[in-house]
Formats: structure tokens, C-alpha cells, sequence
């Protein structure tokens, strides 16, 4: 029983482990699929497609480095430096939206903001929020990157939404894009919100799971009852507890 039930909960946990890899493999493919434009993901007014989030987009359009902030708090490895941050006013609107550009130690070490035209491929993302208050309005500091802080402090209508830079790598489409200047001498930053993977994705797996959870289950109820019923005490008939009484019985049934 003890290797019946070892061997149903391990069985158990490497389905749930397939099923786990198969979510992570899914995400890893949606945040390297063909970028889209991002223009025909999201509208200047519209509200964030949560649908599409950690989706690759291509944004193309003018930078705006006099726009520049940075988001201070942010960690790679161990340790800890700002975001830098410019805006890219998209092509044929009027809405700008903003593009974290890399990771730098100091505000002060970062390059400069890039200018002119780019194409930049990135991940989608959606504003951030947190309960942290900006003590310092007169610089371009920021704790967070909240797209409704930043609309009173530019005069450009903003998009309800941000775009990380990807690295330019060799196994996906963003290889095939043109580089902005502004990734120069600033670390890559990883998209901060990922895609979520489709409802059924591992669910087979994750069944084959609880499935053998449950063989465990029922093949402990069935050891428990084998070991109940062979330990009890078996009733013992009134017939053998009096032998008198019993003969007795017998002579006046044959009496009769």
C-alpha cells in the first residue's frame, strides 16, 4: 500500500508539473509571437485591452525626449536603479504613449533621451498603481508608472497604456526591427506582466493529476477498511457462548 500510494502521489505531481509547463511554454510562445501595431490593439481614448496584455506590439512615431522621466525602485538582480522613460508621439494621432527605454543605476549615468523618427518593438502594458504617494512633484521622478499621474504633467494626450522595449534577440521576430538609439548603455527590462495563458491550457494533464490523487485517496480507504475488518472482533454467536445450553437444545429437538 505504502508503494501503491508513493507511486499514485508522484505520478500526481509530475502531471501537475506537465501541466504547469505547459502554461509556461504557451506564455513564452504569445510573449515571442509576431508583433502587431500596437494602433490596431488600442485606440488613443480607449481603455486598456486586458486581453492583450504582455502582447509584442510595434509602435512608430516620434520620440519626445524633453518628455523623459524615470521610475525610481526598480531591481535588477540585486540591485536597485530607475526606469528609464520616454515618450513616443505615435504616427498619425495626436497621443503619445510611453516607452520604458532600459534600466539604469543612476538618473544621472543614464543616456540621453534619443530623438526622431523610431520603430520600436515592445510589450504591452498596463498602467501601474500603487498606494505610493510622489512627494516630489518638480522633478521627473516618478515611484510608479501611472498613466493618469502623467496626463497633468504633459500637454499630450497619453494612451492608458506603456510599452517595454524588447531586447533584440536572434529566436524572435523583434530581431528583424530597427533599434532605437535609447537602448544604448541601459540594461533590458523584462515585461512586467506576462500574458495569460488559454483556460484548457494543460487541463489535461492537471486531470491525470487529480485522477491519481484520488487513486491514492480511495487505495488508503481500501487498506483502511482490509486492516478494520481484519482486526475486529468477530461477534461471537450465543449458541457457542452457553455449550450446555446448546447440547441441550439438540437433545429436545431430537426428542421431538
Amino acid at each position: 500500500m505504502v508503494v501503491f500510494v508513493t507511486g499514485a502521489v508522484l505520478l500526481g505531481v509530475w502531471q501537475y508539473q506537465s501541466s504547469q509547463q505547459d502554461k509556461q511554454d504557451q506564455v513564452a510562445e504569445l510573449v515571442h509571437a509576431k508583433p502587431k501595431a500596437f494602433t490596431d490593439l488600442i485606440g488613443p481614448n480607449d481603455a486598456f485591452p486586458w486581453e492583450q496584455i504582455g502582447r509584442p506590439v510595434t509602435v512608430s512615431g516620434i520620440w519626445m525626449p524633453d518628455e523623459t522621466i524615470f521610475i525610481d525602485g526598480m531591481e535588477r538582480g540585486s540591485q536597485v536603479g530607475f526606469w528609464a522613460v520616454t515618450p513616443v508621439l505615435v504616427e498619425d494621432t495626436e497621443s503619445a504613449v510611453y516607452v520604458v527605454r532600459g534600466w539604469t543605476p543612476e538618473v544621472g549615468s543614464a543616456p540621453p533621451a534619443p530623438r526622431g523618427h523610431v520603430t520600436i518593438t515592445g510589450w504591452l502594458q498596463p498602467s501601474d498603481w500603487t498606494d505610493v504617494a510622489d512627494d516630489r512633484k518638480s522633478d521627473n521622478v516618478f515611484p510608479q508608472l501611472d498613466i493618469s499621474d502623467l496626463i497633468s504633467r504633459t500637454s499630450y494626450d497619453l494612451y492608458s497604456a506603456y510599452v517595454v522595449r524588447s531586447p533584440v534577440e536572434d529566436n524572435w521576430p523583434a530581431s528583424s526591427m530597427p533599434v532605437n538609439d535609447g537602448s544604448t548603455d541601459v540594461a533590458d527590462v523584462p515585461a512586467p506582466q506576462l500574458p495569460e495563458p488559454e483556460a484548457t491550457t494543460g487541463l489535461r494533464n492537471l486531470l491525470y493529476a487529480i485522477e491519481w490523487w484520488l487513486f491514492g485517496i480511495f487505495g488508503i480507504y481500501v487498506w483502511w477498511r482490509y486492516v478494520r475488518d481484519t482486526l475486529r472482533p468477530r461477534p461471537v454467536d450465543e449458541d457457542e457462548e452457553d455449550p450446555e445450553k446448546t447440547a441441550q437444545d439438540l437433545r429436545v429437538r431430537s426428542d421431538a
